[in-house]
């Protein structure tokens, strides 16, 4: 189960990765076709805004946990023999598992209803909300999901999968 859990999140982190890579194409793509040719994406910013936006910054959630890359205020934690400071990190994430839960249920919800209903955001361009609420629904399960994968981990998997994460820095 943990392995599937890690591979899911490899896939949205890679994602989150085409993302980035999605905004600078279609930004180097909207600039060249403003000032080249006086006709830009209208559609650019939006798209971006909405979709793209969205699995930058909550698909590769669970990731990022596992690499301990999210910011945390350890400066008095540190100060803790290593089991004391364990179980407060243990803690932590029990709670902040039951709280983003809460919000990714929502947003499954919200995605359902969205996709039933046929929401849409109508302006020059009819934009489908269903997408929006599902990335930040998956985003948010794999970062529940690696919370608590974090809780049962040994202390040495976990500091394996924080190395994992420097990435040579």
């Amino acid at each position: 189960m943990v392995k599937l859990i890690r591979a899911c999140e490899n896939g949205a982190r890679y994602l989150g990765i085409a993302a980035t890579v999605t905004i600078m194409a279609i930004i180097a793509c909207d600039v060249i076709l403003r000032y080249a040719f006086n006709a830009p994406l209208a559609w650019a910013y939006e798209f971006i805004g909405l979709y793209v936006m969205a699995a930058l910054f909550f698909l590769p959630l669970g990731y990022v946990q596992r690499c301990h890359g999210n910011i945390a205020v350890d400066l008095f934690v540190k100060l803790l023999p290593p089991r004391v400071r364990s179980a407060f990190n243990r803690l932590g994430n029990v709670l902040a598992a039951a709280v983003f839960s809460i919000a990714c249920g929502a947003f499954a919800v919200k995605a359902l209803d969205a996709f039933m209903s046929g929401d849409e955001i109508i302006g020059p361009y009819i934009w489908v909300t269903w997408p929006i609420y599902t990335i930040v629904a998956v985003g948010l399960g794999l970062f529940v999901l690696r919370l608590l994968v974090q809780v049962i981990q040994s202390d040495a998997t976990l500091e394996r999968d924080a190395a994992e994460g420097d990435h040579g820095v």
